[in-house]
């Protein structure tokens, strides 16, 4: 049999559970090319050589672990985000790339000062606190998370992108105990309301609760962040922040609470809708 023969019949697996033709040509070339070690371009050139050795049985088991909606993120161990490779596990949210939009307007922010110090609260895998500290090389940043699995993670791309000496780890919810102000804050934190884990999507369940769910409304650890911006951020400086579908009015409410904050806007993703809030220190 062939290679071709091999990830058709891959392909075809994944489609008759269900996943688009589009997404399962997608997954099997990443698990092909992951498993093989190899380029796509590899990948299309030997299409018609005998199935490589190194290829079954881990082929049939990422499939079948695709198969009950585990996602490719999970099952190859890594994702990109903002150009970089990132180890990924079950302990942290698989970065998206609306989420890029975080880094793109902090960067913006940092780049005219000459060593802006940044916080990143909720960090994860690290993505947005590392793509930052790659891109303003004179920048120091903090970055948190409440779970230990996920830093050890996140320590790990640092080391991996080599700027583990100047992003700091720490353990914490928000900033509690972190000391210090800070030029730019960084937030994605859970926004998902609590009740609609039954419509989410089945791949999305795979991902840990801790950094999906923000309560009732799916605005408390929106609030949380906010409240640690408004005592954390220089004045004249900036918090960057995700939230949700349809969350931008109790977004705006939020920010009015806090009389240090004002918003400066809400900028929408790719599909327009308002993904990213701007927010400035008085």
């Amino acid at each position: 049999m062939t290679l071709y023969e091999t990830l058709a019949q891959a392909r075809a697996r994944l489609a008759e559970a269900g996943i688009s033709e589009a997404e399962a040509s997608v997954d099997i070339d990443l698990y092909a090319c992951t498993i093989l070690g190899w380029d796509k371009g590899r990948l299309l050139i030997e299409q018609r050589s005998p199935v490589p050795e190194p290829l079954e049985p881990t082929l049939s088991n990422w499939v079948s672990r695709r198969i009950k909606r585990e996602p490719s993120a999970y099952i190859v161990g890594h994702r990109e985000f903002w150009g970089l490779d990132f180890a990924i596990t079950p302990a942290v949210l698989i970065p998206r790339p609306e989420t890029e939009q975080i880094v793109d307007e902090a960067i913006s922010r940092g780049r005219p000062l000459p060593a802006p110090r940044i916080a990143d609260i909720g960090t994860g895998s690290g993505c947005i606190a590392i793509a930052m500290a790659v891109e303003l090389p004179r920048a120091r940043v903090v970055a948190t998370d409440i779970s230990e699995d996920a830093l050890a993670v996140a320590r790990a791309n640092a080391r991996r992108h080599s700027v583990a000496d100047r992003v700091q780890f720490v353990a914490t919810s928000y900033l509690v105990g972190v000391d210090g102000l800070f030029d730019l804050i960084t937030a994605n934190p859970p926004y998902v309301k609590d009740g609609d884990k039954p419509a989410l999507a089945l791949d999305v369940r795979h991902e840990p609760d801790i950094a999906l769910f923000g309560g009732a409304e799916g605005l408390r650890d929106i609030a949380g962040v906010l409240k640690a911006a408004s005592a954390a951020l220089v004045p004249g400086g900036w918090l960057v922040m995700e939230f949700g579908y349809g969350q931008e009015p109790g977004v705006e409410t939020l920010v009015g609470m806090q009389p240090s904050l004002r918003l400066d806007r809400a900028q929408p993703d790719l599909q327009g809708i308002p993904r990213t809030a701007i927010i400035q220190r008085r």
